[in-house]
């Protein structure tokens, strides 16, 4: 009888031992917190001081799998991302998303914001200047190849830009003085300041302009969605502590960016990742197909344009407009009704940020007949009245690809 008691205690014990295990993992099956971050950021060191800070308020043992998102002219694609976070990690820390547009990756979710950062204005620390309207008349400003702020030029018609291809190029004409001021990443401008020991000549402001502002997230899989959950309890007790924001500065804010208020601001394109202008992947809605769209250029611009594109543009863009080293200029994933394009934003960009190697360098007719190529090549007619530069520069026609 005794025997048998001690079997029973000694079973039931071990079933509740089991239960624990099942319930809580053990003592001895640590939880492991796997993350991505790109090792060529400017935040690199920050999504890395974050990551411990998660991993040690969560108990977790951290994985951290590094990245090269320098990629191209626009950096990594959706698929690459869809990939890492599928693949290498539960979640990819430090991931910018435009305020104004809060779109992400198609196939992937997004944390609630931990911090915001974005393009500022730098200038001397003697210059007073704040914002862009505060710049003197005919100021040069340093901005680079392909990022969003090419196109605050439009609502500030007495700056000029100076268009660089590295963010290293544009800071040395800041610091040579040949410009009075630039717009960059501040996540970048933060690393130049410390790594030139320049913090006592420069200073910088928030661009309030559209698109100028970032949340900071981590991008994740659903299949990740108990990482995310931990993640974003970690995040909490991190801001209520004081440590989030004392890793995120200076490189970023603690908390959201707020969106620019687009009634007050000129619409501009509404998908940006990375700071780099891109297009929303989609396609173009039947009701978007429904006005026939209109004649803009001659079939003679359109011919003239095909051949300088050939010239100045295939090799980097492809002799298709398919994309190669820079991005497609052609169909329903370059030019959709969710991106909110309009011939002008395409213009400011081809006739300010081309051809890479010389942003603007060609006669401004060649720009206006590539631009009437680009028009051809996505549907839109050729009419009697040739396109004009300043036509082009101002037009508010929506850009949506007609098929071709």
């Amino acid at each position: 009888m005794n025997k048998q008691r001690f079997q029973l205690r000694h079973r039931s014990l071990w079933l509740v031992a089991i239960a624990a295990v099942l319930l809580y993992g053990g003592t001895a099956a640590a939880s492991e917190l796997s993350v991505c971050i790109d090792k060529t950021s400017p935040t690199a060191a920050l999504n890395t001081s974050l990551a411990r800070a998660i991993a040690a308020q969560e108990g977790s043992t951290l994985h951290v799998h590094e990245f090269d998102g320098s990629g191209d002219d626009e950096g990594l694609g959706p698929k690459e991302f869809n990939k890492l976070a599928k693949e290498s990690c539960a979640l990819v820390l430090g991931f910018p998303i435009d305020a104004d547009e809060q779109s992400v990756p198609a196939g992937l979710r997004a944390t609630t914001p931990y911090g915001h950062t974005g393009f500022v204005l730098v200038t001397a620390r003697d210059n007073a200047a704040d914002t862009l309207s505060e710049l003197p008349k005919n100021s040069e400003v340093a901005v680079i190849y392909m990022t969003t702020p090419n196109l605050y030029f439009a609502n500030h018609p007495g700056l000029q830009a100076d268009v660089h291809v590295t963010d290293a190029d544009a800071f040395k004409a800041l610091e040579t003085h040949k410009v009075g001021a630039a717009m960059l990443w501040q996540p970048t401008v933060v690393r130049f300041l410390a790594d030139r020991n320049q913090a006592a000549r420069f200073s910088y402001h928030e661009l309030h302009e559209p698109h100028a502002q970032f949340n900071l997230v981590a991008l994740y899989d659903s299949d990740h969605a108990p990482a995310a959950a931990a993640f974003e309890r970690a995040i909490a007790a991190l801001s209520r502590s004081g440590a989030l924001a004392k890793m995120l500065a200076p490189y970023a804010e603690i908390g959201a960016a707020q969106p620019i208020d687009h009634a007050r601001s000129t619409t501009l394109w509404r998908s940006v990742r990375h700071g780099r202008i891109e297009r929303t992947c989609g396609t173009t809605t039947a009701s978007a197909k429904a006005a026939p769209p209109p004649a803009l250029y001659t079939e003679v611009q359109a011919a003239s344009g095909k051949q300088k594109f050939e010239d100045n543009c295939a090799q980097c863009h492809g002799p298709n407009l398919e994309g190669r080293a820079g991005p497609a200029l052609k169909g329903p994933n370059f030019a959709n009704a969710k991106s909110d394009f309009h011939v002008s934003d395409i213009f400011t960009i081809v006739s300010q940020n081309m051809p890479a190697t010389q942003p603007g360098s060609l006669p401004p007719q060649d720009y206006v007949e590539i631009m009437a190529f680009l028009l051809q090549q996505n549907g839109y007619p050729a009419g009697t009245t040739a396109l004009t530069f300043d036509e082009a520069k101002a037009s508010t026609v929506s850009l949506i690809y007609r098929g071709n």
